[in-house]
């Protein structure tokens, strides 16, 4: 090599590296091709977990945080997916198990317990070997000849590393007594035996010499529990006495009861995550790109009811004072296969779509009454279901003849289901509780005029 090479003081090799650095070969396109694929399958096994995991997982600040990790891990695999694609001419085989032991690891996570166990199994195992994979992998590549595929990984590092804080605070927040540090402590000694088994995520890890810890999975399929449930601070969840959506789109209300209508209809949808995740989990065989669609469309969903969390927080109230409705997701998991639920879904984004009584009404309404953060709530609701609607025609319509098909199976499916929600009227004594919440609202505000 060259003792000296003359410069102008500007950094070389666009400021990737050093010319000493960029001497080390790194990886080969066959070794980097075996990696990505490894990640890739780790991603894609992490999507279908928190698509399975959504709806049952009660906790609300953990179906929030698994909506966003799963669009997380479904562009994640979309970029791996590319990558590969770029630097090799196809079959790819990129949903083919590159290792089974690999997919015994996942078949043993999918089965956590519990929500402890869920966050156990994920943020102290999978991902912090992840992790570990990605630097090791960013440290040996060479900078120069493979900077495409570190540029996503150092990306995807850096998202790891974020849900990975995320998940260390969420366990610590369920690990407060002995008898949770001791299940915390035994299920991520079983998991990590069994991704050391598989050699870690890269392939590359000392196997363990003990014998394996008593299996969770039989080889069959695991068998998910689609019931939502919602945590204990949720209040009668199958009380509809408040008819939401009647009450924004009546103009002899109050400005100010109706923007409060839009954002407890905004805090609702956290339904559609529960009803979406099970559609993911459940249809198999797709394209990346559907389960990349739908991944973002759930999320979307999620952040629209953590919108309304925030603009209740804004009104004074906490959002699971009052009932917020399992009614959708409930009968949609029950009683729907995944095809009929997408189809409802589609349906009920259409009739968002229109201008006099959508979502540009009810930016309108938030807008009329002078509420800046909900008016900008409404804005970003109203963009994403632009997205949500193309979306859903993009995978409904193959499966019909035409347009006309899909809306006549929506219009027959949506009357079975209204039914369907109406059996649930039942399971609460439907206490009319509306009034009280916007006298608290509007108590609150008064109070902070009168503190100003």
């Amino acid at each position: 090599m060259l003792s000296h090479l003359d410069t102008p003081g500007i950094p070389p090799l666009a400021g990737l590296c050093t010319y000493d650095e960029a001497c080390c070969p790194g990886y080969s396109v066959d070794e980097t091709v075996a990696l990505l694929k490894r990640y890739n399958y780790v991603k894609t096994s992490l999507n279908e977990f928190f698509a399975t995991h959504i709806a049952h997982t009660p906790e609300w600040e953990v179906k929030c945080g698994f909506s966003l990790h799963l669009w997380l891990e479904a562009e994640h695999s979309a970029w791996l997916r590319k990558r590969v694609m770029e630097m090799r001419e196809p079959p790819h085989y990129l949903d083919k198990v590159p290792d089974e032991r690999l997919q015994t690891f996942f078949a043993e996570l999918i089965r956590s317990h519990s929500t402890l166990e869920l966050l156990v199994g994920v943020y102290a195992v999978v991902k912090p070997a992840m992790i570990a994979a990605l630097k090791q992998h960013i440290e040996r590549a060479n900078p120069l000849i493979d900077h495409p595929t570190l540029r996503q990984l150092r990306i995807i590092l850096g998202e790891e590393e974020e849900m990975v804080a995320w998940g260390r605070q969420a366990i610590a927040a369920l690990t407060q007594t002995p008898d949770a540090i001791k299940i915390a402590n035994v299920w991520q000694e079983h998991l990590s035996w069994y991704l050391a088994a598989a050699g870690g995520i890269g392939g590359d890890q000392p196997v363990p010499a003990s014998l394996p810890p008593t299996p969770r999975s039989d080889g069959s399929p695991y068998q998910a529990d689609w019931t939502p449930q919602r945590d204990q601070r949720f209040v009668d969840p199958f009380n509809r006495s408040a008819d939401i959506d009647a009450y924004y789109q009546d103009e002899t209300r109050l400005p100010d009861e109706r923007v409060c209508a839009l954002l407890y209809k905004r805090l609702r949808e956290i339904d559609v995550p529960e009803w979406m995740g099970p559609i993911i989990a459940r249809t198999r065989g797709q394209d990346w790109n559907y389960y990349h669609d739908m991944s973002r469309q759930l999320w979307d969903e999620a952040r629209h009811a953590m919108m309304g969390s925030v603009g209740l927080y804004a009104k004074g109230v906490p959002f699971y004072r009052y009932p917020v409705n399992i009614k959708s997701s409930y009968s949609l998991n029950r009683d729907y296969e995944p095809l009929e639920a997408h189809i409802i879904l589609w349906g009920i984004e259409q009739s968002l779509m229109t201008r006099e009584t959508g979502k540009r009404w009810e930016w309108e309404i938030a807008a009329a009454a002078n509420d800046v953060l909900s008016t900008r709530f409404q804005d970003y609701d109203w963009a994403d279901e632009v997205l949500h609607a193309q979306i859903g025609r993009k995978w409904l319509l193959p499966h019909f003849e035409n347009r006309s098909a899909l809306l006549a199976a929506y219009e027959k499916l949506v009357k079975r289901w209204y039914t369907s929600q109406d059996e649930l009227t039942g399971h609460s004594e439907q206490k009319e509780w509306w009034p009280d919440f916007i006298a608290e609202v509007r108590q609150h505000q008064a109070t902070e005029q009168a503190a100003r």
